[in-house]
């Protein structure tokens, strides 16, 4: 396995995630400890403790039990929650939502950085330390986790997806059943990976743990665990009417002070801008940080004229609200802002493992783990890794191109390297007839303004005309040239449909499950083997 790294920029512009990793004190106010610094790690371990009311780790473990045996959870994984019991044990902790078949590869990216990182920590610390993946199952957005993009080898990246989305409906993943139309997506899967070794195992896998009556986010979970058996990675369903119990409290005090954490939220933001650096949460001052679930459809809140607002138009008095999350808590869930609040009251979460966009709405949280009371994680960037394969490789090497060519923008590279094959001489009288063009119009334009001044506007027209047409020309040879070299053009294609899909990151887009029919489940070794938790950088991994 060959390995390549370059800068995380080259697929995330995001720079509060550079300044993160790069320079730590321009954002220092921000978040409150290094991920590079070794110190912080203990600081934040002794800090945990200061937890207000977290629950009793008998319960959760209890909780977790019972979910993860669902998954099919394998004694790796049931003895991490074991350890949660002991009150010294500790948490790396990641999330995402419960997209079609795990969704893109970096959900798969995120869980073993946690993995890694939390194997790491226990070492430097000396106590055990568990990974958890929060699944996102209260999410109602199923035009994000309703697809999956199949990146093939010989044909364009194909789209499978669940019919019958409507913007209308806010039922949360936990709630959707994949019904019959599963087994059309399968068949899909099983024509699209057509002569790939591992296709049945990745077509019995995704038959098997996503059937007719699996939810979605229980399919994803199935999925999860298949992948990660013997790494021990713990994975939670929020929506849990037990693990809601244990969460009422954090609705509770979202509803007691409803606009608190949206007022800490904006003063973050506010903060952010005046420093150069972007936000990702954008709320308006009466966004309440709940939503309420009614007729299983998952409705947002807000606070204004001392009650509570539906988008609907239903109204609550603060009192009856707060009696109806102490009486049925399972009738409410968290939000973007007060997701990681729920987390981390819920675990004693020492790292939280983020994507770049987290990474932005983790700046604006300070204020909001105040608020709680509670102490705030160390923020730490998932691993970023593109993967090649053998045959891509083949044709970045027949093209004399870099994965940095292709993360950057390849086709201008490529236009550029069939313009030099132009004859010399084509091209200088090309570049040669620009010039003189130019000379000869400056001169006619400035005869005929003596003449008639109006003139001097034509001679310009007639010159842009005469530059128009001549560019033209040239762009004709570079499209004949192009049709000499369709074979070169293809095989480009087909990397770029590997490496930039849609015109985005790979991990950004990619499934597994194409990686893993070529390459079986090892490949999941493969991707521990790659991700270095030290290393904040890009990594280009050579299958």
């Amino acid at each position: 396995m060959r390995i390549q790294t370059y800068p995380l920029r080259a697929v995330s512009p995001n720079p509060l995630l550079y300044a993160l990793t790069q320079h730590f004190a321009s954002v220092s106010r921000f978040y409150r400890y290094d991920p590079r610094d070794p110190s912080s790690w203990e600081r934040m371990a002794e800090e945990v403790k200061t937890r207000l009311s977290p629950p009793p780790r008998e319960t959760l473990a209890s909780i977790l039990m019972r979910q993860n045996r669902l998954f099919g959870a394998d004694e790796t994984t049931l003895s991490g929650i074991e350890a949660l019991k002991d009150e010294r044990t500790l948490v790396v902790s990641t999330g995402q939502q419960t997209g079609l078949f795990t969704g893109p590869l970096y959900t798969i990216y995120k869980a073993v950085t946690a993995v890694k990182l939390a194997k790491t920590v226990e070492q430097r610390l000396g106590r055990r330390v568990v990974p958890v993946f929060w699944m996102a199952a209260d999410d109602h957005d199923f035009a994000e986790i309703d697809h999956t993009i199949f990146c093939l080898l010989d044909t364009p990246p194909r789209r499978l997806a669940l019919p019958g989305h409507d913007p209308n409906d806010r039922r949360s993943a936990s709630s959707r059943r994949f019904g019959e139309a599963v087994q059309t997506l399968t068949n899909e899967c099983r024509e699209s990976l057509a002569g790939t070794p591992f296709q049945q195992e990745v077509v019995t896998w995704l038959q098997t743990c996503c059937t007719t009556e699996t939810s979605m986010s229980e399919g994803f979970a199935r999925l999860m665990t298949l992948l990660f058996k013997g790494h021990g990675l713990l994975l939670v369903d929020p929506t849990d009417p037990e693990l809601k119990t244990l969460a009422a409290s954090i609705f509770e005090r979202e509803a007691a002070f409803p606009l608190v954490s949206t007022g800490a939220v904006l003063t973050a933001s506010d903060t952010l801008h005046t420093a150069g650096f972007p936000t990702q949460i954008e709320r308006t001052p009466d966004a309440v940080n709940l939503f309420v679930y009614r007729d299983k459809q998952r409705v947002a809140l807000s606070y204004r004229d001392a009650r509570f607002y539906t988008r609907d138009g239903q109204s609550y008095a603060p009192e009856t609200l707060l009696d109806m999350i102490r009486e049925h808590p399972e009738t409410f869930s968290h939000n973007a802002i007060t997701r990681p609040i729920v987390q981390d009251t819920l675990f004693p979460v020492l790292a939280y493992v983020g994507g770049p966009a987290e990474i932005g709405y983790y700046g604006q949280l300070d204020g909001v783990y105040k608020h709680f009371g509670l102490p705030f994680p160390i923020v730490y960037p998932r691993a970023s890794l593109t993967l090649i394969e053998p045959r891509v490789a083949r044709i970045m090497e027949t093209l004399e191109l870099t994965p940095e060519d292709f993360l950057t923008g390849v086709w201008p590279v490529f236009e550029q390297r069939l313009r030099t094959e132009m004859s010399e001489e084509l091209a200088a009288s090309f570049e040669h007839a620009r010039t003189e063009f130019s000379r000869h119009f400056e001169t006619i334009g400035r005869l005929v303004e003596d003449i008639d001044v109006t003139l001097g506007r034509v001679a310009e027209a007639a010159e842009r005309k005469s530059l128009f047409e001549l560019e033209r020309l040239e762009e004709k040879a570079v499209q004949a040239i192009k049709r000499k070299h369709k074979t070169t053009r293809d095989q480009l294609q087909a990397a770029v449909d590997q490496i930039v899909p849609l015109g985005h990151p790979q991990e950004r887009v990619a499934s597994i499950w194409p990686f893993v029919a070529r390459h079986g489940v090892d490949l999941m070794d493969t991707l521990f083997e790659a991700i270095d938790v030290s290393d904040f950088s890009h990594r280009v991994v050579y299958l």
